[in-house]
């Protein structure tokens, strides 16, 4: 854990009680007209735990109501600490169905260390070719819908994991240094869901994946 400073830029008063505690990502085309803001919220800490810096956001702001949020921005403060603002929202079920559909499918994104104050690589294999990943970079695979992709970590004696293309299939979020594996996984239309890990490959939860697809494109 390392030394955070959180702020609400804007909050307003809601009596809204989600039935699940979910934090779901907004797409930059689903429409707001049905949506209730609930609070713009910034936090700024250490590019060493940028996943923490989302989870900070999460956490305060399902205290207060909010089921959702939009990315807004991730900008530099100094050497070593960055300041992430989201807006959250709250929303009934059939907002998150709109939602859905807007939301890319059948992708496949492996994250690098999220240190970002660390440079380091990491080696994996997918469908047996050769890939590296640094420190605050992701790599996008796509899967054709009934199609397979293996993900291999530390060759024959390390871990692998299998991704089916879908109709309407969901992204996957792949790290090997085990950020978002703790907590409730992912259900794009509303409710809960399991994680998955697999010991070196570790499954993202999906919409702690969105936002870091945007953190890591803001350091680019």
């Amino acid at each position: 854990m390392y030394s955070q400073n959180i702020q609400f830029v804007e909050k307003n008063d809601t009596l809204e009680k989600p039935k699940y505690q979910q934090f779901i990502y907004i797409t930059e085309n689903t429409s707001l007209v049905k949506s209730k803001q609930v609070a713009k919220i910034k936090v700024t800490g250490s590019l060493k735990d940028v996943a923490n810096l989302f989870l900070t956001i999460k956490r305060e702001a399902q205290k207060i109501g909010a089921n959702s949020f939009k990315f807004e921005s991730f900008n530099k403060i100094d050497s070593e600490n960055w300041e992430l603002i989201l807006t959250t929202y709250y929303n009934e079920d059939d907002f998150f169905d709109d939602n859905f559909k807007n939301i890319p499918k059948n992708k496949v994104y492996v994250f690098g260390n999220q240190n970002l104050l660390e440079n380091r690589s990491q080696g994996y294999k997918v469908n047996g070719e050769k890939f590296e990943i640094e420190s605050g970079k992701f790599k996008e695979f796509e899967i054709k819908v009934g199609e397979e992709l293996k993900i291999n970590k530390g060759g024959f004696t390390g871990m692998s994991l299998w991704i089916t293309g879908k109709e309407e299939g969901y992204c996957s979020f792949i790290s090997f240094s085990g950020i978002g594996i703790v907590g409730a996984g992912f259900n794009p239309r509303g409710g809960g869901g399991i994680n998955i890990t697999t010991g070196s490959i570790n499954r993202i939860e999906p919409n702690m994946g969105f936002a870091l697809l945007k953190i890591f494109s803001a350091i680019q």
